[in-house]
């Protein structure tokens, strides 16, 4: 099991106490399967339920949630109706930063997304991962500069863990 740092830990903790239907994705997601990849977040993608947006809503207002980059007396409030409108919401808290995603770029649904995803122990809780291959889409479908970089490693783990799969054979 990776470590990661407490305020990540208490974040995906909370999430999961509070009964939400996610998948962790992003440079979290990549760290989680063994990446040797730095993040500064917790990059999260979400079912679009009613009942599953107000339960994450209500959770991530426990963690005084201000928009990244605005002025924190801007007066925002996050909602379950905001939720629903939004293709991504960086958010900054008292446990640092998480990054809202209803389905990221590169792939087809929440459904599918978690289809695909594994499960992960994570000592007191268990959290839903990106598929590898989920990833890459996302990377190759986000074009950043820095995902360049991300895309060789999560190749280079793919080809690991398939030559382990085939070694065991």
């Amino acid at each position: 099991m990776p470590e990661l740092p407490a305020e990540f830990r208490r974040i995906l903790a909370l999430l999961t106490e509070a009964k939400i239907d996610f998948v962790v994705v992003g440079g979290l997601a990549m760290v989680l399967l063994g990446t040797d990849t730095v993040t500064g977040d917790v990059d999260i993608s979400f079912a679009l339920d009613e009942p599953n947006r107000e339960k994450l809503a209500t959770a991530v207002r426990h963690l005084n949630p201000r928009l990244l980059g605005f002025n924190p007396t801007a007066g925002f409030e996050l909602t379950a109706a905001r939720l629903a409108r939004v293709r991504f919401l960086n958010l900054t808290t008292d446990l640092g930063q998480i990054d809202l995603l209803p389905l990221p770029s590169g792939l087809d649904s929440y459904e599918g997304l978690k289809a695909r995803s594994m499960e992960l122990d994570m000592d007191e809780f268990t959290v839903r991962v990106a598929s590898i291959d989920d990833l890459i889409a996302m990377k190759r479908a986000a074009g950043r500069v820095k995902d360049q970089a991300h895309l060789l490693e999560l190749q280079a783990l793919k080809r690991l863990l398939a030559e382990g799969l085939e070694s065991d054979d």
